[in-house]
């Protein structure tokens, strides 16, 4: 079938979806690798390195500025806010770990799986609906945020539980 240009044709509305939902997996994906040891009790990570896993000092004035909001806003630090909810409650840290690990995960699955049937559904439109960019891009990004949650599912709650030859 030959199609024609799809230059100027509006948006496929499910290559808009399954964009949005990538840049969200991905999102939620570096929240968790990057960040979320931070507010999770208990994570190894956070046990791995003792007080140098608290929230370091501003150093710059953007830094400065930043921390000077985020208390005048929610009173105190946000990490430390997270940190102690996810002390006193394991429903919050369990929370905390299902949007930081699982959820990119499916996210990022259901975005690549979305962002090939938006190539399916643009192409049988003959020209009609554009968006092919937005599709190939949702099963880039939402692979890349299925593996990097995939990985911090396997490093955090996997390897543990492996016999030590595998881990020496």
């Amino acid at each position: 079938m030959v199609t024609g240009s799809t230059r100027g044709a509006p948006a496929h509305g499910m290559a808009k979806f399954s964009i949005v939902t990538a840049v969200i997996a991905c999102t939620l994906a570096f929240y968790g690798s990057m960040h979320a040891e931070k507010h999770i009790a208990g994570a190894p990570l956070r046990e791995a390195r003792g007080a140098a896993g608290l929230p370091a000092q501003p150093g710059s004035w953007v830094e400065r500025q930043w921390v000077s909001g985020e208390t005048s806003v929610f009173g105190e630090r946000i990490d430390r806010k997270v940190l102690a909810a996810t002390e006193r409650s394991k429903i919050v840290n369990y929370t905390v770990q299902i949007l930081a690990y699982v959820l990119p995960f499916v996210l990022g699955i259901g975005a690549a799986v979305a962002g090939g049937a938006a190539m399916r559904a643009i192409e049988r439109t003959g020209g009609k609906f554009g968006g092919n960019s937005l599709a190939v891009f949702s099963m880039l990004i939402g692979g890349l945020a299925a593996v990097v949650a995939g990985c911090m599912m396997v490093s955090l709650y996997l390897w543990p539980r492996l016999p030590s030859f595998y881990t020496t």
